[in-house]
């Protein structure tokens, strides 16, 4: 990376240098080719992680996207979105953002074999964490588990997926739930594996192309409406464009699906209603909107550490602590202070010109 466009990122206040358990420079925002979320550590880059496309439509949206090729069809994860680098010798996470992030770092530690970076040492694991993060749902019956979804090359590229998968089995790591290779233009398949995922219940897919010069995104209206069931509650928490785009490519897809159009609409609309109501009645009571998290962590600093990079919107409240041998098991909950204070505000009577 040049300097010169280090300097210029910098002084435009699209980038800033940071200090934490390493000294680097973290780009806030595009610049210049450079992808938001890069993170320089000293002379080695930690590549942003690019935005991937979605496709509306199935058979023109890859028609449109993908060149005809043999592709696979990976689940798509809803997780913690993380890349995994080794810096002078050491493991360290980053956040999807490009902040170098201790809970990822202790985890990363723990879940990536070390003679990876031995074999690899210039590359970076970009993967989704699921389970007791700091942003996914708390899990009974395991810790946290990593999904690899990509291994960038160290210079922005990335391993094809075959050589990914090699590689993954080798040092004992997973990768996405493979469900199927496929040939790009095979849409009678494609469809029968769509609507599968959707009576599944699953996120979606990811559709790329062997050498993964080329990938797409394609989710299902039932995860759509399950993501608005679970956001509506904090309304006033999160952008008018996540529901927009979960209510745009549901509709979608259950118009080129020819699926039932009454019985999504009852679930879209209870989705919504569901999780605002709820909140309402919180707000009736004088009580916070709410949503409970839960990490295990050997070093508590770490609760500090999320603390700083919380949003100002969301409040932090500790439930309970407790050690567990030789770590501490934190229960928490974010408070959506947005919604929260609009709510009781409506609730006890404000009035608001539309």
């Amino acid at each position: 990376m040049e300097l010169k466009l280090v300097r210029e990122a910098l002084k435009k206040g699209r980038a800033e240098k940071l200090k934490e358990d390493l000294e680097y420079v973290r780009f806030k925002n595009s610049h210049k080719g450079i992808e938001r979320g890069t993170a320089l550590v000293r002379d080695q880059v930690v590549w942003g992680y690019p935005h991937i496309k979605r496709i509306f439509t199935l058979e023109k949206g890859l028609s449109r996207n993908i060149p005809p090729c043999v592709m696979y069809a990976e689940e798509k994860i809803d997780g913690f979105n993380v890349r995994i680098a080794n810096i002078k010798g050491k493991t360290y996470g980053f956040s999807r953002g490009g902040f170098l992030d201790s809970f990822v770092t202790e985890k990363s530690r723990e879940l990536v074999p070390g003679e990876f970076f031995k074999e690899y040492p210039g590359n970076v694991l970009c993967g989704e964490m699921i389970g007791n993060t700091p942003y996914t749902s708390p899990a009974d019956d395991f810790d946290v588990k990593l999904y690899i979804f990509d291994i960038d090359e160290g210079d922005g590229s990335y391993i094809g997926c075959d050589e990914r998968y090699r590689i993954l089995k080798e040092y004992g790591m997973e990768s996405p739930p493979v469900l199927g290779k496929y040939n790009s233009d095979d849409y009678d398949e494609l469809r029968r594996l769509a609507r599968s995922i959707n009576k599944g219940k699953k996120e979606g897919m990811v559709l790329k192309s062997i050498d993964r010069r080329h990938i797409v995104k394609y989710v299902t209206p039932s995860s759509d409406i399950e993501d608005i069931s679970e956001a509506s509650g904090q309304f006033f928490d999160i952008s008018k464009g996540f529901f927009h785009q979960r209510i745009l490519r549901s509709a979608f897809f259950v118009d080129d699906f020819g699926l039932d159009r009454d019985k999504y609409a009852l679930q879209l609309g209870k989705a919504f209603h569901k999780g605002l109501t709820n909140s309402i009645r919180k707000a009736k009571k004088g009580g916070e909107i709410a949503e409970e998290f839960e990490i295990l962590v050997k070093d508590t600093g770490i609760w500090d550490d999320i603390e700083k990079h919380m949003s100002k919107d969301i409040g932090l409240q500790v439930l309970w602590k407790r050690r567990e041998k030789n770590r501490t098991r934190i229960r928490f909950q974010k408070v959506y202070r947005k919604t929260s204070r609009k709510l009781v505000s409506y609730a006890g009577g404000k009035a608001v010109t539309d």
